[in-house]
């Protein structure tokens, strides 16, 4: 995949690290004090879980528009009936674009997404499991490659991936799914009510919360864009694209 959507991640998260590293040397005295360094956390937490939905967001945007430069560049080849229903602005593909002819096709996806967001598991599937081939869905499919990872972890899955067997699919995959709802959740705490759900601060009591927290958003995305970028470039030539294609796009 290029790297529009996962460069960008990458530094987002940068960011948020860099906060976990001064609220380490924020004193925390006073209760004004602690309150002043959980509010860096939990800004650190936002970032995280900000930088998680601009990828999934950039990522799909970029689907959208690998998949219309190679029907523009290949156009014989009949489209799945799900990319004729996706909306795009007809404006941004009306627009005049002498010097680089395919860039409306990238204009138009990213304001097709200038609303949108991917903050629930049901989104990104709905986004990403048209292209992914059969038995490599996300998440569920994806679960026994994924928890053989190095970084893979008991938080994420649920249980200890050096023990994981086939059986354990349905739990790894539902912790997975409630350890994203979990993350996510805070963070709409955060945004919507100051993290005062009950009229009162949560505590974060630990910069070691929030680096985990970190540390999970980025296996779960540094997994999802390489998985999406294998079967993104399997379904370019499924369909009947060529490699000349698939590689002009940027699979």
């Amino acid at each position: 995949m290029p790297n529009t959507a996962i460069l960008p991640f990458r530094e987002n998260i940068a960011r948020a690290k860099a906060l976990i590293a001064h609220a380490r040397i924020v004193p925390s005295t006073t209760a004004d004090e602690i309150l002043l360094r959980d509010d860096i956390r939990r800004s650190a937490w936002m970032f995280a879980v900000g930088a998680m939905d601009a990828y999934f967001c950039d990522a799909y945007s970029d689907l959208i528009a690998a998949t219309l430069m190679a029907k523009s560049n290949q156009p014989g080849i009949a489209l799945p009936d799900f990319v004729g229903k996706i909306e795009i602005p007809v404006t941004a593909v009306l627009e005049d674009y002498t010097v680089r002819r395919n860039w409306r096709w990238r204009m138009a996806a990213r304001q097709m997404m200038a609303e949108e967001n991917s903050l629930r598991i049901d989104t990104i599937k709905k986004w990403f499991n048209n292209f992914c081939g059969p038995n490599q869905r996300m998440f569920k499919e994806v679960i026994p490659a994924w928890i053989i990872k190095p970084n893979a972890t008991a938080r994420i899955f649920g249980i200890n991936p050096a023990t994981y067997t086939a059986a354990q699919k349905d739990i790894a995959n539902n912790a997975l799914i409630a350890r994203f709802e979990a993350i996510v959740q805070r963070r709409h705490d955060c945004i919507h009510a100051c993290d005062r759900p009950a009229n009162r601060p949560q505590r974060i009591a630990a910069n070691g919360t929030v680096s985990n927290v970190i540390k999970d958003i980025e296996f779960i995305v540094e997994s999802s864009d390489e998985h999406i970028d294998t079967e993104f470039r399997r379904w370019l030539l499924r369909i009947g694209f060529s490699a000349v294609t698939s590689n002009q796009v940027g699979y």
